[in-house]
């Protein structure tokens, strides 16, 4: 037996140096030119086509308008239901696990991933490319959420600690809190309790499966299928920075080449339609973009003679970059394809830009054609004689109301004749229309009702060319849904069953659903829900309605002819069979419309169908007999309600003479009431008469009283003023006696003595 060496790490950086060159080689030289060009005439560029100075340089874009088409017919075949893909069970113990795995995969790929985008970038790169690139895988790295807590206490802190999710990274004192608590004497007292500030740091999860459209995928030239590669990388552009996250060695790590246009491709650039700014290197290292190449290389690595699948991370261009780490890979390879057209013992398939780039070529340039002729004719040239023209200029720049003068003699210009060949033109682009068509199955019938295409047939005739036309793109849908959707789902569920190590709660339906993949089985087929076709809603719900009807006659006449139990098989058909029907008509989750019949509740109604039935005669004795019980017990149901109803009759009369003496004795009752009480009103009202008249004759007394007391004070007052009178008149006469007095006096002792 010969012993074979291992492989070192330079062997393998050496090996997938080697194959990623020659990747790259096949990648630009067949295929990198061909998408390239996709995306420009996807985009209206065609540089393969260029317009003549002063021409029209209108560009027919044949390979958009197909494609466009084409998107809403082939997404709405995947998403017609809430479930793209259901798993079949392998053996028998897979039974009550596939409905599980088909729930929560269709979850996982829809909610935890943008499954939409995905779905839409796929197929659209499929039609574009040929092949759209999915790459699935465990990302296991811990997504974690930090928080800070400020005043939390030690009970407070080990209930956090308790949670397995909860790692503390920080923690400070922080100011303590006062309580109160009961003192030896039973009063109230603060006691101060230690608080602190915590930093938190929860893992919301430990990882989680991971979908996502790449843009290129390198493969060995002689691969016809991504499972049997001998070769397969990604190439991405990733800063220094990501790669030392990633946990690669730093120092390999900045010593990595970061020239990046050795990188420059022409697929990258049309991508980008040719701005070249993506290409621009930053000052700080750690984010200078460096090419990481993913690979999966098949090579025998431990001298066994039997090779192994190796994942290696290669960083720099071929040839001068590094091998970063490598390991022996024992999950399957994380990519498929999504093909549009495959092509027998070939990796690349066939896309809409191969059967439509010459199609938009030529009529490209028919339809320039057809503009520059327009042009002419609208506005033709003028031919006029050498030197016959005064003003030559006006022929050079023609305006409105300008003249043309010509000498004298001389031929006048006149416009040269420009046969007008538009119809032709229009005739050329009408034929290479049926052509695309005849190739892709587009055209303007099977997008919608065209009153043309329907004018000169039947409704019949109308529906099998669309049904022939829509037979292609749901071709085109098929191979997507076999050779590549089905293949992704099947990895999903390895994935899922082999890394999730815990039951996980999801919301499906409306109720909270526990899935726990670990015992499930991870070979489960996967099936690709891809519904009726592409055809319209309304066929497909009369073919439904037809299946339907169908199912029920049998399950009539089954039941009619004593098969009971087969008739009860036919019950889960005709649920599954009204389930399409709902998600033909476009109603999500249409499960929650029908009852969902378990195997087991089926096989308790076969028991209760396989029962023995009883002999007829004797059911019809049983029968008379329950009849004669029920007539004698409705006879002594009638007496007993005859005695029952005289009873209540004399109770009710009982009754109402009770009622009519109580009504006597509360009238008569009332009438001596009613007397007493007119008595007792006479009495008050001559109380109330007596002592009105008394108030008014106190009041007459009052009212006398006060005028003789006023007539007193009248006269008191007349006779004070008569005295005051009498007095001031004294007064006054004494004053005049003594003032005549004084006068005799003066006078007296005025005369001389002896005068007498």
């Amino acid at each position: 037996m010969i012993e074979r060496e291992k492989l070192d790490d330079d062997g393998l950086k050496a090996l997938l140096s080697e194959e990623i060159n020659s990747a790259l080689t096949y990648d630009q030289t067949e295929l990198s030119h061909k998408r390239a060009t996709a995306m420009e005439y996807y985009r209206g560029e065609m540089s393969d086509t260029p317009a003549m100075a002063g021409r029209s340089s209108v560009v027919s874009k044949d390979v958009a308008d197909t494609i466009g088409w084409m998107l809403p017919g082939i997404i709405r075949v995947f998403t017609a239901s809430d479930r793209m893909a259901m798993y079949e069970p392998e053996k028998e113990a897979d039974e009550p696990f596939a409905k599980q795995a088909t729930d929560y995969i269709n979850y996982v790929f829809m909610k935890d991933n943008p499954g939409y985008r995905i779905m839409w970038d796929a197929t659209h790169d499929s039609l574009l490319l040929g092949n759209g690139i999915v790459k699935h895988w465990w990302d296991d790295k811990e997504e974690c959420e930090y928080s800070e807590h400020s005043g939390m206490t030690e009970e407070q802190i080990a209930i956090l600690q308790s949670d397995q999710d909860v790692e503390i990274v920080a923690l400070n004192q922080g100011e303590p809190q006062s309580i109160q608590v009961p003192g030896p004497d039973g009063q109230p007292i603060e006691m101060p309790i230690p608080t602190y500030n915590v930093k938190v740091k929860r893992v919301t999860s430990s990882g989680r499966l991971r979908v996502k459209c790449i843009k290129r995928l390198l493969i060995n030239r002689e691969a016809t299928c991504i499972e049997e590669a001998r070769f397969c990388g990604h190439p991405e552009d990733v800063t220094k920075s990501d790669l030392i996250e990633m946990g690669f060695d730093r120092e390999l790590v900045e010593g990595l080449p970061t020239d990046r246009f050795s990188a420059m491709r022409e697929e990258e650039l049309s991508r980008t339609e040719g701005e070249s700014g993506m290409f621009v290197n930053v000052g700080d290292n750690s984010m200078a973009l460096v090419e990481l190449f993913e690979c999966y290389i098949k090579v025998d690595v431990d001298g066994d003679g039997v090779a192994e699948t190796v994942r290696a991370f290669y960083a720099g261009p071929g040839g001068t970059g590094e091998l970063l780490d490598w390991e022996v890979w024992e999950d399957d390879v994380p990519f498929s394809d999504i093909p549009c057209e495959p092509v027998p013992h070939r990796w690349d398939a066939r896309s809409v830009f191969d059967d439509t780039n010459d199609i938009q070529r030529v009529k490209t340039v028919i339809t320039r054609q057809f503009l520059d002729n327009t042009y002419w004719v609208n506005n033709p040239m003028t031919t006029a004689e050498e030197n016959s023209v005064i003003n030559p200029e006006t022929l050079r720049s023609p305006r409105f109301g300008a003249t043309v003068w010509h000498k004298k003699g001389s031929v006048p210009p006149v416009p040269m004749a420009v046969p007008y060949i538009g119809d032709k033109a229009l005739l050329a682009l009408q034929h290479f229309d049926q052509v695309r068509e005849m190739r892709t199955g587009v055209s303007r019938s099977t997008m919608a009702l065209d009153p043309e295409s329907l004018s000169n047939q039947t409704a019949t005739a109308a529906n099998n060319t669309k049904d022939a036309a829509y037979s292609q793109i749901e071709l085109i849908a098929r191979n997507q849904a076999e050779l590549g959707w089905k293949r992704v789902f099947r990895q999903i569920l390895k994935l899922v069953v082999k890394h999730q190590d815990r039951p996980r709660t999801i919301r499906l339906r409306d109720s909270w659903v526990e899935m726990d993949p670990r015992s499930w089985n991870a070979n489960m087929d996967a099936t690709i829900n891809i519904g009726l076709g592409t055809g319209s809603r309304d066929r497909d719900m009369a073919m439904l309605n037809q299946i339907l009807g169908v199912q029920i006659a049998m399950t009539d006449r089954l039941s009619a002819a004593g098969f009971s139990a087969q008739a009860l098989e036919m019950v889960p058909k005709i649920n599954l069979t009204a389930t399409k029907l709902a998600e033909s008509a476009g109603i999500k989750n249409p499960d929650q419309f029908y009852l969902d019949i378990k195997p087991e509740m089926l096989e308790q109604m076969k028991q209760q169908a396989a029962q023995p039935k009883p002999d007829p005669a004797m059911m019809k004795i049983q029968a008379d007999t329950q009849i004669k019980q029920a007539e004698l017990q409705m006879r002594g149901q009638e007496m007993q309600v005859g005695a029952q109803i005289a009873q209540q009759a004399d109770e009710r009369k009982a009754q109402i003479e009770a009622v009519q003496m109580q009504a006597d004795i509360e009238a008569q009752d009332r009438k001596t009431q009613a007397e007493m009480a007119k008595d007792q009103q006479k009495f008050e009202f001559e109380k109330e008469m007596a002592l009105l008249e008394f108030q008014l004759q106190r009041e007459l007394k009052f009212a006398e009283l006060e005028m003789k007391r006023e007539m007193a004070q009248q006269q008191m007052a007349m006779q004070a003023e008569q005295h005051r009178q009498q007095m001031e008149a004294g007064v006054f006469k004494s004053m005049q006696s003594q003032e005549a007095h004084q006068q005799k006096m003066e006078s007296s002792q005025a005369k001389p003595v002896g005068s007498e």
